[in-house]
């Protein structure tokens, strides 16, 4: 045999191995994940379910949803399929800047806060570049999705008024209607009025919340119109700091999936330090990209209205290439071995998912 074909053999071989470990690592988490208990939305009480919401998905769930069993075969889901359904997008204010304002709810150190604020605050820079992904690259993907007037998502996002509830003035136990009413009874309290811009309510990790962990991680929906917010429609983005109730649920791939609910790997370690938070920001950029494409239920969506799967949930696991059902891709390395796949301001590093791209039909990381 010569030693070009010696070569091939070896290639051929060393593909079979590879693909075989990968159907094989895809059996263990369908069998994990079946075996896990259920937090699918058809078998959790209606106390769990959101009304009028879209979710970010837990681990066991999104994968879950991403690999198909049945007696005979293994399937993958195929390429997202995102559509948009002719109603509203969040274009901003005149100058197509979308406001961000934060409620902190309950116990946040300053260490914390610092890491989202500078989250909220790398949209618009650092600028990508080659070899460099940044936030802001990753955003610059929503401005493929336009509405009926070709007008796109709002290009820039600001981070803008916050207030801090560290009295915790509804309690540790929230429901969907507690965390409307903050944002309203924060209105009073100097968080500011704005038609235009987006709420954020983040809860610390001592906080539990209607559906948490078992059904979502972070959700967004809209506030009615009523007499405070000026009979404006208020859209809005819960998250919740789940490292000390499911991490492994909501914060992976920081902590490891819970027993019986995935592969048992090791967790990556986390770029700012705090598992818990790093965690949040994967789910904060999703809330905020599904809100800014989707905020009443008529935007861009894929699959069922009533639960959609928005422009990052269609890309739920994926956030560098490479990547499989509980293999979350390719990333990048600090000096420390922390894992991160953007930069972002004030020299911080974080882990956002990947969303649709409407130029390219594929999940991507950067435009």
């Amino acid at each position: 045999m010569t030693a070009l074909s010696l070569m091939a053999v070896r290639n051929n071989a060393v593909r079979y191995r590879a693909a075989a470990d990968i159907l094989l690592f895809a059996l263990i988490v369908v069998a994990a994940v079946a075996e896990a208990p259920s937090a699918d939305p058809n078998a959790t009480s209606e106390e769990d379910r959101w009304v009028h919401a879209s979710r970010a998905l837990p681990f066991h769930l999104f994968v879950k949803s991403t690999l198909h069993v049945n007696s005979k075969f293994l399937v993958v889901d195929q390429a997202p399929d995102v559509k948009y359904h002719n109603g509203p997008i969040l274009t901003g204010d005149r100058r197509s800047t979308l406001k961000v304002h934060v409620v902190f709810y309950g116990s946040w150190s300053r260490a914390q806060k610092a890491i989202i604020q500078s989250f909220l605050s790398s949209f618009s820079a650092p600028k990508a570049a080659r070899n460099f992904p940044t936030v802001q690259g990753w955003w610059a993907i929503t401005r493929g999705f336009k509405n009926t007037r070709k007008v796109s998502v709002a290009p820039y996002v600001v981070l803008g008024s916050q207030v801090h509830d560290w009295k915790y003035s509804l309690g540790k136990r929230l429901k969907q209607t507690y965390i409307e009413k903050l944002v309203v009874s924060s209105l009073k309290n100097g968080l500011a009025l704005d038609a235009s811009g987006l709420y954020i309510v983040l809860t610390s990790q001592d906080v539990s919340v209607q559906g948490f962990c078992s059904s979502l991680c972070g959700t967004h929906s809209v506030i009615p119109a009523q007499t405070l917010s000026k009979m404006n429609k208020l859209p809005y983005v819960w998250v919740g700091n789940s490292a000390k109730f499911c991490g492994g649920y909501c914060a992976w791939p920081f902590f490891k999936p819970l027993p019986g609910t995935g592969f048992d790997v090791p967790p990556l370690k986390s770029p700012n330090g705090d598992a818990g938070v790093d965690g949040m920001i994967i789910n904060i950029g999703a809330m905020i990209a599904g809100a800014a494409t989707n905020p009443y239920g008529r935007g861009y969506f894929q699959g069922d209205p009533a639960d959609p799967l928005e422009v990052a949930g269609v890309c739920a696991g994926i956030y560098g290439a490479n990547s499989f059902p509980g293999m979350p891709g390719d990333l990048l390395k600090d000096s420390r071995g922390a894992s991160f796949n953007v930069y972002g301001a004030n020299r911080r590093k974080f882990l956002v998912p990947w969303m649709y791209s409407p130029r390219t039909k594929q999940c991507a990381g950067q435009a």
